[in-house]
């Protein structure tokens, strides 16, 4: 794992980027309603396949920098694997990516959610898994659960769900990842991470609607918990940003006040 600002940048330098997909949604459907990041609230964005929150008190820098961080780890995983041939493999390099930006993740390893708990669709396993990731404190839950059920009831044309879809859902599988972004012990950053993967037999459309028991679908996940310096993160910002910046606009969706 890199661990000093020098080999970090020359760590992001040398990513491939060529290739990736640009022009997947009109700059309308992106930029809607666009809110800035903001301190003061609690609030949340799609980032390709993952959903995160950003819990208020946390910089607007900082939800910008890890916005962009996770954005790099998930573009350099589509090129190197096959989500739908190697799906863990998939999130074992976008997690290798995101380590060789300073953050700290363990291998938390997989479990089969399939036949536990009494939630019927992927939306509802999401916030029945959340005090997992995040312990017992209601407010926590609360900001992902509303989170959760924001994009669930977003329009379809829009931002969100556009980019969310697309690329979550690969015919008969889906992976993706929820994530609260909140302020630690002694100012560090502390990510909470649920990495989701649901594989069945018939195509899966509207993955939050999926009602993965009925479809016989199996349901496994796998929680960690990151920790950032935000000094360090700051300052590889701008590197990550302009690596990522000609995607944005096709993998970032609109920040929504939650």
């Amino acid at each position: 794992m890199t661990t000093n600002f020098h080999d970090a940048k020359t760590y992001i330098g040398s990513l491939d980027l060529s290739g990736t997909a640009r022009g997947l949604i009109h700059q309308s459907a992106a930029t809607e309603a666009t809110e800035v990041f903001d301190k003061a609230k609690t609030q949340a964005q799609v980032v390709g396949s993952g959903l995160m929150a950003f819990r208020e008190g946390v910089e607007a820098e900082t939800r910008e920098a890890i916005s962009d961080s996770a954005l790099l780890a998930q573009l350099v995983a589509n090129k190197r694997v096959d989500p739908v041939a190697d799906p863990v493999g998939w999130f074992k390099e976008y997690a290798g990516v995101l380590q060789n930006v300073g953050w700290t993740l363990q291998d938390a390893g997989w479990n089969d959610y399939s036949a536990t708990g009494t939630a019927a669709d992927v939306s509802e396993k999401i916030i029945e898994l959340l005090p997992v990731i995040l312990g017992p404190g209601a407010a926590a839950i609360t900001i992902v659960t509303t989170a959760v059920s924001a994009l669930r009831a977003m329009n379809p044309n829009s931002s969100w769900i556009t980019i969310f879809s697309r690329e979550t859902q690969k015919a008969k599988l889906a992976r993706f990842q929820v994530g609260l972004v909140e302020t630690g012990v002694q100012g560090a950053i502390q990510v909470s991470l649920l990495a989701c993967l649901i594989e069945a037999k018939t195509t899966i459309t509207q993955v939050l609607f999926f009602r993965f028991k009925a479809e016989q679908a199996s349901f496994r996940a796998s929680a960690n918990k990151v920790t950032i310096n935000p000094a360090a993160l700051n300052d590889l910002a701008q590197t990550i940003r302009t690596k990522v910046r000609a995607y944005q606009v096709d993998y970032l969706s609109s920040i929504k006040d939650i």
